[in-house]
C-alpha cells in the first residue's frame, strides 16, 4: 500500500489493544461495548473474537453498520463500516491467542466462538502526541488569547481517510 494517509491511520490503530465497538441496538439506539482487537490487516481492517450466542451478533444481523472507537493519551480514531460474523473455523483458529481463553475456556475449538470482521468504509484520526500536542496547545494558546475560535485546520495529524 502507498497511501500514507491509510498507512497513517494502520500505524496509529497498531498502537491500541482494544477499542470501542458501536452497534445499533434492537430498539434503535446506539451502543457501545469494549472489545479486544484479535487481528488488524491493512486498511484498517479489523477482526474481534466474539461470543456466537450475543446481543451484539444479533444487532449487526438486523444492521450491519458499526462504528470503531479508539482513544487513548494524545490519539484519537473512529471507523465506521460493515460488520459480518464469521465462524470458519480456519480463520478462528489464526486469530486465537491464550487471552481468549478467559471467554472460551474450550479453546479456539469452543463451539461459542466467532469472529467479528469489521470492513471499514471511512475513518478519522487525530494524532496529538508528541510534537503534534505542542503544536496543538499553540494554536489552542493562540485562539484563546485573539479570542477566536482554533483553527483545525492548521494542525497536522488530522486526517479523513475513505478506505
Amino acid at each position: 500500500m502507498n497511501d500514507p494517509t491509510i498507512e497513517k491511520l494502520d500505524d496509529l490503530i497498531r498502537q491500541f489493544d482494544s477499542a470501542m465497538l458501536v452497534t445499533r441496538s434492537l430498539d434503535g439506539l446506539l451502543r457501545a461495548r469494549p472489545m479486544a482487537i484479535a487481528e488488524q490487516r491493512e486498511g484498517a481492517v479489523l477482526y474481534f473474537a466474539t461470543r456466537a450466542d450475543d446481543e451484539k451478533l444479533r444487532e449487526i444481523l438486523a444492521s450491519r453498520d458499526v462504528a470503531v472507537t479508539m482513544q487513548s493519551g494524545g490519539t484519537y480514531l473512529s471507523i465506521s463500516g460493515k460488520a459480518r460474523v464469521l465462524t470458519d473455523q480456519q480463520l478462528i483458529d489464526s486469530l486465537w491467542s491464550a487471552s481468549m481463553r478467559i471467554w472460551f475456556p474450550d479453546g479456539s475449538d469452543d463451539p461459542n466462538l466467532a469472529a467479528l470482521l469489521v470492513e471499514p468504509q471511512c475513518a478519522e484520526y487525530w494524532d496529538r502526541t508528541g510534537l503534534r500536542r505542542l503544536e496543538f496547545w499553540w494554536e489552542a494558546g493562540k485562539a484563546l488569547a485573539k479570542g477566536e475560535q482554533a483553527k483545525a485546520d492548521a494542525l497536522k495529524g488530522h486526517d479523513k481517510v475513505k478506505l
